[in-house]
């Protein structure tokens, strides 16, 4: 095919990719009308919403619709007119009959194509992950309205920051021409594990077990995981599954840390920031299914009783799969710990004992506002809550919510006379099939965890 004035064979490709574009963006506004359409909403803000709509957004998009399909038929019509001209190899000719003596770059509407379309299909990746993410917020808006179910104040507000967010990275998609993946999520897995190294065998990076026979032994695995997954030689989250046996059968310490990445895109490590606000929100994440994964890929026979140890982030991970009674069921989860973890919104599974400890001046505890909803009603958790002295005092934020701190507090707490330690103290006395006992055997694993898009 010539080439003479238009490479035709690349704008008729261009012209093809406009229609794609313009298809896309048709089928993206009808979606988004149907998901505004269909929950039931009614009062002056859901019909300001809908006005808007209809009136503002769902014109802008089938305007552009309609100027892209514009566009690919002019595309079109401009190479098929280029063929008849020059097909039989003579030079171009213009509108008065002069020849043309300089072509336009071969290839020129092959790279705006391009352009257009890496474009739009970014954009339209990104516009999709709003699209979920605001069927949070108006759905429990909805219910709360509705009467349907009672939403926790920090659960829609997570849920809004995410749509926010997701919709400032569907502007940064349509800018780069890439997915971004901004607060996206993906499918969390595990890795092959690694057997802990036996007391007094370990190293910087691999730290040995610890058998745990106290409460801050059993955080004290929580530390060991955060020091295994700042390897800088690869990895990038690990959680250590401890087994205790006693001589009545196994029992298993799931360790959990917490945030290992504060990137609002989502990459190979699950706990970063968009599983924070996903799960205040109270949706599915790669950081929980991971941690169910590395459950499996540590063989925990059904049943068998589970503790699951969690801190900040890890924590609310850990209340959100103590939260599933198929979950709790299944693995044989009766126990739960959490240190300056924020699960207050978060209703357990009958059936779980849990324990809360926060630092009276550590924030992050306190992020979902004590887990009322929005008629200020506070949720009976079945959780027993422990607030301890903050070692780094009122302006001490980072010290209070370290991990390392928690566990020096708990174990001066229960040294102490005071209320604190009396509770500490009750809870660990519960706890004796997690805690290895002088006759008893205790072996770990560490189990890389991460994230696929």
């Amino acid at each position: 095919m010539t080439t003479l004035g238009m490479d035709t064979e690349a704008g008729l490709a261009a012209s093809t990719e406009l229609d794609r574009g313009s298809q896309r963006i048709a089928e993206l506004a009808t979606r988004l009308d149907g998901a505004l359409r269909s929950f039931e909403w009614t009062g002056l803000d859901a019909e300001r919403t809908l006005d808007a709509w209809q009136h503002t957004e769902r014109p802008a998009l089938d305007a552009t619709v309609t100027r892209l399909a514009e566009m690919a038929l002019q595309v079109r019509q401009e190479a098929q007119a280029q063929d008849v001209v020059s097909g039989d190899g003579s030079s171009p000719v213009t509108g008065d009959g002069g020849v043309v003596t300089s072509a336009q770059p071969q290839g020129f509407f092959a790279s705006v194509g391009q352009f257009l379309t890496d474009r739009i299909a970014a954009a339209y990746d990104g516009a999709v992950r709003t699209l979920g993410h605001a069927g949070g917020p108006l759905g429990q808006v909805g219910d709360v309205l509705t009467g349907r179910q009672d939403h926790s104040v920090s659960e829609i507000a997570a849920s809004a920051l995410l749509t926010l967010g997701s919709a400032a990275g569907t502007v940064a998609n349509l800018v780069t021409g890439k997915e971004q993946h901004v607060l996206g999520e993906g499918t969390g897995v595990a890795g092959v594990p690694t057997v802990v190294p036996a007391q007094g065998a370990g190293s910087l990076y691999h730290p040995a077990l610890a058998p745990p026979t106290d409460l801050p032994g059993l955080m004290q695995s929580v530390t060991d995981s955060y020091q295994v997954g700042a390897d800088p030689s690869g990895g990038s989250g690990d959680v250590r599954i401890t087994r205790v046996d006693n001589g009545s059968g196994p029992a298993y310490v799931v360790s959990i840390p917490g945030t290992e990445t504060w990137s609002p895109v989502a990459g190979s490590e699950p706990r970063d920031l968009s599983a924070n606000l996903q799960l205040v929100a109270g949706n599915p994440t790669a950081a929980a299914e991971s941690v169910r994964a590395a459950m499996d890929a540590a063989g925990i026979p059904p049943g068998s009783p589970v503790m699951l140890v969690g801190h900040s982030q890890g924590g609310i991970i850990a209340a959100q799969l103590a939260s599933d009674p198929t979950f709790v069921r299944h693995y044989g989860v009766t126990n739960l710990l959490t240190y300056g973890a924020p699960i207050d919104h978060v209703q357990l599974a009958p059936g779980v004992e849990a324990l809360q400890v926060q630092h009276r001046f550590d924030l992050v505890p306190r992020l979902d506002l004590g887990g009322v909803d929005v008629h200020g009603v506070d949720p009976h958790t079945h959780v027993t809550a422990v607030t301890l002295d903050s070692p780094g005092g009122v302006l001490g934020v980072v010290t209070n919510h370290d991990h390392t701190a928690y566990i020096n507090s708990v174990r001066d707490a229960m040294a102490g006379d005071s209320d604190a330690g009396r509770i500490l103290r009750d809870y660990q006395s519960t706890l004796s099939p997690f805690l290895v006992t002088a006759t008893g055997t205790a072996t770990a694993i560490d189990v890389p965890v991460t994230r696929r898009p």
